[in-house]
């Protein structure tokens, strides 16, 4: 196996320095699957049952490499699936807030296997500076990659889109201190709720006139003890307000198209897209009340 690419746009590099940053606030560990068109890189949720997905980002190789290699296991799995600390990433990467002429990431194998970072560090000498760092990972074999195939759901009652996600954030780290639970609701005339409920207090935001992407319930039985059509037409689920709150801290990019899909008591699906540059989804699964 080999893989070896090269960046040299600053802007670009500050993307992925914003990409690392981002997954260390995620989880302590990441899977880097490399392909031929496409890096992506898969968050698990912490438990001890089967994996199941709660972070999968796509970097296409086309926008962020000048330059870009790799030999996967065989021909017909062209592929390679990497296990590796998002700290440490986080940690290397911090350079490129310097100026930086290039970053090159190579797959090595120095007493182990490691992931390295080499960074050529802008100078005003003639000689150039690098710097170098190696990341250990742990190469996953080809028995495992059915663990981190890509989620796929086609059975959302409503995909709603977002408003502005730090007034969002801000509005839900003051649910935070008083919940650790959020329930996200949505209606099909465009009304999007986050809302927490406690002995003491009930406190809801809301942001209608959202545009809606789909909205299809089906034979579904909403709410029947619902007083009003609105309440009849409202999907909603209960999660994680922590977790809901690591999209928001995550990859503030401008020009991004966000959504909200929810599956009526079962999950909520966030999902931010920089066309051509980069795709983000975090799957938040139902609490159990």
């Amino acid at each position: 196996m080999k893989f070896r690419a090269l960046m040299t746009d600053t802007s670009v590099m500050k993307d992925f320095m914003n990409v690392a940053t981002s997954l260390s606030k995620f989880s302590k560990e990441c899977v880097m699957r490399i392909t031929t068109r496409k890096v992506y890189f898969i968050i698990s949720e912490e438990d001890n049952g089967p994996r199941r997905p709660l972070a999968w980002c796509e970097l296409p190789v086309s926008f962020y490499f000048k330059e870009y290699n790799v030999v996967g296991v065989n021909e017909e799995y062209n592929e390679i699936y990497l296990e590796f600390s998002t700290a440490l990433l986080a940690r290397s990467v911090s350079l490129l807030k310097q100026s930086v002429k290039s970053l090159k990431i190579k797959l090595t194998n120095k007493d182990s296997p490691c992931l390295t970072l080499e960074m050529e560090l802008a100078s005003g000498n003639i000689e150039s500076r690098q710097c170098v760092h190696d990341i250990p990972v742990e190469v996953i074999s080809r028995k495992h990659w059915n663990d981190y195939e890509e989620p796929r759901f086609n059975d959302f009652h409503v995909s709603i889109e977002m408003p502005n996600l730090k007034t969002i954030k801000t509005i839900v780290e003051r649910m935070r201190n008083m919940s650790h639970s959020l329930i996200v609701s949505a209606t099909k005339d465009g009304r999007l709720t986050l809302q927490i409920k406690t002995n003491i207090v009930t406190l809801s935001a809301h942001f209608p006139d959202l545009s809606i992407e789909s909205f299809a319930i089906g034979q579904l039985q909403l709410t029947p003890d619902s007083q009003n059509e609105e309440d009849s037409q409202r999907v909603h689920s209960i999660v994680d307000i922590k977790k809901f709150l690591m999209f928001m801290s995550g990859m503030q990019l401008n020009n991004c198209h966000t959504l909200c899909s929810i599956v009526h008591g079962k999950m909520v699906k966030l999902f931010m897209e920089q066309p051509g540059a980069l795709s983000l989804q975090i799957f938040l699964t139902q609490l159990s009340i």
